[in-house]
């Protein structure tokens, strides 16, 4: 036994390399092997349970990982069943008490899973999406006919198909519909231009056409590619009694054409169809948006920042590949076709000109040519601070790993997207492998669906996206204080000292009918103490200093921000304390703010206070 229990711990050593070398099919081979020579070592069962999620995160589908897969359940359990299969693989590979090597990793697609199916709303979508992508794909992906229309017939099941293998959300296999029992059993000869046929991964047979014979197939229970290699019949199938719809060599009742170069020929215009559309929607999440552009001396003389970044929603849509609500996603469709709009009336009102001239149709005035560069980029001021330079806080060397940045939007330009930064690949130029931070649930602040009327998300709890590589430095504004909680998400959450945008006519009542007049207030608020679960967190007002641009200080007056009301913060505000050593007229203990996040209307605005009595 202890020369098996040298070879078993040489083959887990093998399991081991390969998991890190992402072979997991091949690790579960070897660790499979250590189990066999010695059943007790230790870590083998951790370790396969850790390669069988990994292994079901490798099954994709309709462009989703298989959610249920990775929990080992099946689509039609019920709610409690997939929680009891939850809590059985979490407490197997809590890093606690998981050592093996990618439980960490398993552990987060564990959580991931759980925190989509547990919720109903999410649930449903990703099996109504998993069932249009079967309608879409079908069987006939692989080269093989749509089971529907060739004569594809389930006659017996001698294996249940196991937990991981199961059949893909949402559909519905076709059964064998018994004659009406009105009519009497029909004798006839069993047809000849059709063979049977078994799927090796979860032994269902099957009924085709002679001509898909030695075919690559693919499975609809199981969804695996099988040979469709001639098999006796099954041995629960009447020798000379069959149903009518089966042995009918014309069409089905259902009165679809059996044809396959037809139904082929439908599943390829679809299929056509849908690589359009993916390849339009991978297009329009390829871009970030560039809050401000560096500029020539000249414009800081004049005490305005050009910054030249074309239209900021365009470039966000263009550049980046953060994940999109639905609310955002039909806006961005809605204004993508109005600009097309623009575009086709802009070209025929060029042409008429152009025949009334009888100038060439590739003519333009300069005026038409100053109206289309007015629609091409839009240009936005931002006035430069009284005396600190926030610029010297974001340059290249400011970034580091493992830090979460803020980002502005495109909404009103307000930093409220974050990035965690896995690793700075160059700094000049400046390259950064990074990842978006997204959330589908507001449930840590209690129930108000904030994200469903489209509204952005600033505190609670955040999900890593996924890694891409980012150039853009002006699209960062500063770095931000955060946590990683147990289950591997970011946590952000209002520091003492920070500063803060509210809401000033925030309500729960705000729905996504709100005019944007009435969203756009804000008041700056500095935070007294760091955000507290029963108490909420206390903010102190800042006013505007008079006679500045971007100089406020506090005051004595304290507020408290429930919990129920923290989506009352818009987003932080990168500040700079002023010590009076500045210039000669800079006041002591005031807060100047970064204009690039501060909202213009309060730095236009000339009402204020030069009383720093009331600071303290």
């Amino acid at each position: 036994m202890e020369c098996n229990k040298d070879e078993a711990i040489r083959a887990k050593a093998i399991a081991e390399k390969k998991l890190s070398d992402k072979d997991y099919v091949g690790a579960k081979k070897f660790i499979l092997k250590a189990q066999t020579l010695y059943p007790g070592l230790d870590g083998v069962t951790q370790m396969l349970t850790t390669l069988d999620v990994y292994i079901a995160s490798e099954n994709i589908i309709s462009e989703e990982m298989d959610w249920y897969g990775i929990l080992g359940a099946n689509p039609n359990d019920d709610d409690e069943t997939i929680k009891r299969h939850y809590r059985k693989l979490a407490l197997m590979l809590h890093p606690d008490k998981n050592k093996s090597v990618g439980a960490d990793g398993a552990f987060k697609l564990l959580s991931e899973a759980w925190s989509l199916l547990s919720d109903k709303a999410q649930r449903l979508a990703y099996n109504q999406k998993c069932m249009r992508g079967l309608q879409v794909n079908g069987p006939s992906q692989s080269g093989g006919p749509p089971a529907a229309a060739n004569g594809v017939a389930k006659r017996a099941t001698t294996k249940p198909s196991s937990s991981r293998n199961h059949p893909v959300p949402g559909y519905n296999p076709p059964v064998v519909r018994p004659p009406a029992a009105a009519a009497a059993p029909q004798v006839v000869p069993r047809r000849t231009d059709t063979f049977w046929t078994i799927c090796h991964g979860c032994k269902m047979h099957y009924e085709y056409l002679n001509k898909y014979l030695d075919e690559i197939l693919r499975c609809p229970n199981c969804n695996q590619c099988f040979v469709a290699k001639e098999m006796p019949p099954p041995s629960n199938l009447p020798n000379s009694t069959v149903p009518q719809r089966h042995r009918n060599p014309g069409p089905p009742p259902s009165g679809l054409n059996t044809d396959p170069s037809i139904a082929t020929k439908a599943a390829s215009v679809v299929k056509q169809v849908n690589d359009r559309l993916k390849r339009e929607r991978e297009e329009l999440y390829s871009g970030w948006p560039s809050k401000k552009n560096k500029v020539d001396d000249g414009s800081r003389s004049s005490g305005v920042k050009i910054m030249s970044t074309g239209n900021i929603y365009n470039n966000f849509v263009n550049r980046s590949r953060r994940e999109l609500s639905p609310f955002e996603t039909k806006h961005m469709l809605m204004r993508r076709a109005r600009a097309e709009i623009r575009k086709k009336l802009k070209e025929w009102d060029s042409m008429e000109k152009s025949k009334e001239n009888k100038v060439s149709q590739n003519s333009q005035t300069p005026d038409q040519q100053e109206e289309e560069e007015e629609e091409e980029q839009v240009a936005m001021t931002v006035p430069d601070p009284d005396f600190h330079d926030f610029d010297l806080d974001r340059t290249e060397n400011s970034f580091e790993d493992n830090q979460v940045w803020s980002a502005y939007d495109d909404d009103d330009g307000m930093p409220r997207f974050y990035a965690l930064i896995h690793k700075v690949l160059s700094r000049k130029p400046l390259k950064m492998k990074i990842s978006w931070l997204n959330s589908k649930t507001t449930a840590e602040f209690g129930s108000f669906d904030w994200l469903g009327y489209g509204f952005r998300k600033t505190l609670g709890e955040f999900r890593i996206g996924r890694h891409e590589v980012n150039t853009s430095l002006n699209s960062f504004s500063q770095k931000v204080e955060w946590k990683r909680s147990p289950r591997g998400t970011v946590i952000i959450l209002p520091r003492k000292g920070q500063v803060w945008a509210l809401y000033r006519n925030w309500s729960r009542d705000w729905n996504e009918s709100i005019p944007d007049d009435v969203i756009h207030k804000y008041d700056m608020v500095q935070v007294l103490e760091d955000y507290n679960e029963e108490q909420g967190v206390p903010v102190s007002p800042l006013i505007k200093f008079a006679g500045f641009r971007t100089v406020f200080h506090p005051q004595t007056e304290v507020k408290v921000i429930p919990k129920e009301e923290m989506f009352r913060f818009s987003h932080q505000v990168p500040m700079y304390l002023l010590t009076g050593s500045e210039a000669h007229n800079s006041p002591k203990d005031c807060l100047e703010l970064d204009p690039a996040a501060t909202p213009l209307d309060l730095i236009q605005e000339s009402t204020g206070t030069n009383d720093n009595s009331q600071q303290k």
